[in-house]
């Protein structure tokens, strides 16, 4: 499939999701829905590899990445404490969004029949779910456990629908790209002077938990730099062997890279 026509079904896919996510209720109250182009594409990539037919693969990626929404949904509620009654409302319409695309995906899987499909993704929220738990609850698990985290917090929707249609050919790539993505996003984010919880994670990897976070940014920075390096590494590898998803993926991966300011870190070490 050329560049031109990838790009028009992702845009068609696009519009269907959005459809299907209209609530008039909700959408009164809570803040649109994200929906993660990068893996939208990742997801249609790998089921096109099935060849099956088009409204089948449609509704596929759609529950898919309904499920995706619905977990991102859940994870951009608030943890600060409620202030007012708007408040709890709207942390409560949130999670009752989240819940209702998260129905959305029962509703048309049923549509094709296919169940173990509804169980793969179960398996795959079940797996996130306990990996966010593990990544944002535990203050003592090492920097590795934590990576590990965020590799399948990331991917596993991914993988787990690879699986499911026994098409592992591009497991390695979305996983990788996926993580990369993830840790340019945090980069940014640390540059910029937020503190997120990797920048907690990497502080008590350093043993300096109880510094001031902002002295210790460029050694934080250091250390989630030398994940994206490995991260690129192992990603150029994958994608000289399938060059197809190294033209579909690389202006994305860019975008980031150039977001975060590694890209400049680089050229300055190099020069």
């Amino acid at each position: 499939m050329q560049k031109y026509e990838m790009d028009l079904k992702i845009s068609d896919l696009l519009q269907k999701i959005n459809k299907r996510l209209q609530h008039p209720y909700l959408m009164r109250y809570i803040e649109k829905p994200v929906i993660d182009e990068d893996k939208l594409l990742l997801t249609y990539i790998i089921l096109k590899e099935k060849d099956l037919p088009e409204e089948e693969l449609d509704n596929y990626a759609i529950s898919t990445m309904l499920v995706q929404i619905a977990l991102d949904t859940h994870e951009r509620i608030s943890s600060h404490e409620v202030m007012t009654d708007e408040d709890k409302k709207n942390r409560q319409l949130s999670v009752l969004a989240g819940d209702y695309y998260s129905s959305l995906y029962y509703y048309l899987l049923s549509e094709i029949k296919d169940l173990s499909m509804i169980r793969t993704l179960a398996q795959a929220i079940q797996e996130i779910n306990e990996n966010k738990m593990q990544y944002y609850k535990n203050d003592r698990q090492s920097i590795e456990t934590s990576m590990e985290n965020i590799h399948r917090i990331e991917s596993s929707l991914l993988l787990k629908t690879a699986d499911h249609f026994h098409l592992p050919l591009w497991k390695g790539i979305a996983d990788e790209f996926s993580f990369m993505k993830r840790m340019l996003i945090e980069r940014s984010e640390i540059q910029n002077n937020h503190y997120t919880p990797l920048a907690a994670k990497v502080m008590n990897h350093l043993n300096r938990s109880k510094a001031s976070w902002l002295s210790l940014k460029h050694q934080i920075l250091e250390v989630i730099d030398s994940y994206i390096l490995h991260s690129k590494a192992r990603l150029e590898k994958l994608w000289s062997q399938e060059p197809i998803m190294y033209t579909i993926l690389e202006r994305r991966i860019d975008h980031y890279i150039k977001e975060s300011g590694f890209l400049k870190k680089t050229y300055a070490e190099e020069g």
